[in-house]
């Protein structure tokens, strides 16, 4: 039964209610498609009524980029702070940012609307913001890549472009890794760190 009673308070408290609602709809997003859930349909994953639920957001639209928003904030606060921690050598700090990226990006997976086509649903401001949020993070790989490479622990010519190659061999783990694969979690990343290091001693210039 909807609760149509249950009224959103102000901050702290109100925070577990819109996240329930955030995690619900990602779930319902990533199994059945953007399209095809309404508002109705979030509610009641949520128990709430839609008139309530409209209290915390204003529009499906708002929800989706709730969605990424939350996940890609931390995702990239975590992991650049961890990038720009030089007080851990710059090898490290990438091999660490491999191991975390894998972490949250596969238990996380339904919240990684990312690069779907769904996104266009979202405004030019929303997509903006998400877009910036996912420089940050790849600017911050690019850092420590070059900065490895000066100290003679790297051999690459671009550190941007390695950087690039590299978020795109992590980020495509997600899209067919499964927790009852025979490999578990920690041995996958155990690869691709590997994986990752070659990139970075590709050397050359392409030519």
């Amino acid at each position: 039964m909807l609760q149509t009673d249950r009224m959103p308070q102000s901050n702290d408290a109100a925070k577990p209610v819109a996240d329930s609602i955030l995690t619900s709809a990602a779930a319902l997003f990533s199994r059945r498609g953007y399209d095809a859930v309404g508002i109705r349909d979030l509610a009641e994953a949520v128990g709430l009524s839609t008139s309530t639920l409209y209290h915390y957001y204003a529009t499906k639209q708002d929800i989706l980029f709730a969605i990424v928003n939350r996940f890609l904030t931390e995702f990239s606060g975590r992991l650049v702070a961890g990038l720009r921690d030089h007080a851990v050598p710059p090898r490290d700090r990438l091999l660490r940012a491999v191991d975390d990226h894998i972490a949250m990006t596969v238990t996380r997976r339904e919240e990684l609307l990312v690069g779907s086509p769904i996104l266009n649903a979202l405004s030019d401001e929303q997509r903006s913001r998400i877009a910036a949020l996912r420089r940050e993070y790849r600017d911050a790989v690019r850092d420590v890549i070059a900065e490895a490479a000066a100290a003679g622990q790297f051999r690459v010519a671009d550190p941007l472009l390695t950087a690039m190659a590299m978020l795109d061999m992590l980020d495509g783990i997600r899209s067919w890794y499964h927790p009852e694969a025979p490999l578990s979690l920690e041995a996958l990343s155990v690869h691709y760190r590997a994986y990752a290091l070659a990139l970075c001693q590709s050397g050359g210039d392409g030519g």
